[in-house]
């Protein structure tokens, strides 16, 4: 299902410069537009959750935003930001680029973990690695509702 979002990059880097102005919002009026803003990304990439092509798109544009992102400093949008929101909004992308790369199983590194099976083995030798005993449901009722190990540090 296309969407009927504009998602061309000028459009999607304006609504974040946007978003960064109106951050700390100073009236319900502006409150109002930042969760618009906010609420239209999510929409979008719920969007592409059903179409693989636009999933590829976003993911790449929002991987350039979040390159651009890395970049701003508080100077970069007129010092009309607060510095804490070029962080905010680089994590709310990779966020929402990372949820599309998981469901379309698009691979941004080598040797990425895209099923949850490969994960979840990945995760089993990290946790090991770590000292840590994450459980999980199945886990907690074998125990009968015991939590688990105190974890090592």
């Amino acid at each position: 299902m296309p969407t009927d979002l504009r998602h061309d990059p000028e459009f999607l880097e304006r609504l974040i410069r946007e978003a960064g102005r109106l951050h700390r919002p100073g009236s319900l009026e502006e409150a109002t537009m930042l969760a618009d803003i906010r609420d239209y990304f999510l929409y979008l990439t719920m969007d592409a959750f059903e179409d693989p092509e636009l999933a590829r798109e976003l993911v790449g544009a929002f991987t350039k935003l979040e390159v651009w992102l890395g970049k701003v400093v508080r100077d970069a949008w007129g010092g009309k930001i607060d510095p804490t929101a070029p962080i905010f909004y680089g994590a709310f992308l990779f966020a929402l680029e990372h949820l599309l790369c998981l469901r379309h199983r698009i691979a941004l590194m080598p040797g990425e973990k895209i099923s949850r099976e490969e994960f979840m083995e990945s995760w089993r030798r990290t946790s090991r690695k770590l000292g840590l005993q994450p459980c999980g449901v199945s886990e907690l009722k074998r125990k009968g509702g015991e939590r688990c190990g105190k974890e090592e540090r």
